[in-house]
Parts: structure tokens; C-alpha cells; sequence
């Protein structure tokens, strides 16, 4: 598994705000994702 950064909100909003999400789960989705797209600002919804 490569080495992922984690943004400050994502530590501290998204998953204070869902405990039941684990980091896990995202890095499988971003390593394979079903479908990508991309939005403003140089983001990404997988």
C-alpha cells in the first residue's frame, strides 16, 4: 500500500463527523476507483 497525506480536514471534520470510515476503505477507493471525476479546484470525487 502506498503512502498517503491526509488533509487537515479530513482528519478533523470528515472523520471526527464519521467515525465509521476508516482510512482503509479510502485508500481501496482511490486505488480503484469504479469511475473518476474531476471538479473545480483541482479535486477529485471517486
Amino acid at each position: 500500500m502506498s503512502e498517503y497525506k491526509y488533509t487537515e480536514y479530513f482528519e478533523n471534520e470528515v472523520l471526527r463527523k464519521r467515525p465509521y470510515i476508516k482510512k482503509e476503505w479510502c485508500i481501496k477507493v482511490i486505488e480503484n476507483p469504479l469511475k473518476v471525476e474531476r471538479q473545480e479546484y483541482n479535486r477529485f470525487r471517486f
